[in-house]
């Protein structure tokens, strides 16, 4: 059996094994949280991150910032037609 290297001693053990990212300006805040999917449409976003290789939370999120952004852009045209 070959012979393990622990040369850097306590110190390697004690650095986080996820290093972490500098703070941004802006802090996102994450709330967990329960729904309740059709479960075809369910089926059809686990299919989507399966694919794409991103969470199901990730693709879900995705399509929601891009409903807001549409519902946002959409109210922005109703004030100019005003």
């Amino acid at each position: 059996m070959a012979k393990k290297n622990f040369k850097s001693g306590i110190d390697g053990l004690l650095q986080p094994s996820i290093p972490e990212k500098k703070a941004d300006k802006e802090k996102i805040i994450s709330v967990k949280a329960t729904y309740y999917y059709n479960s075809e449409q369910l089926n059809k976003i686990k299919a989507i991150a399966f694919y794409d290789r991103k969470p199901i939370g990730r693709v879900i999120a995705e399509a929601l910032e891009t409903y807001i952004q549409s519902y946002e852009d959409l109210s922005k045209a109703q004030k100019l037609k005003r």
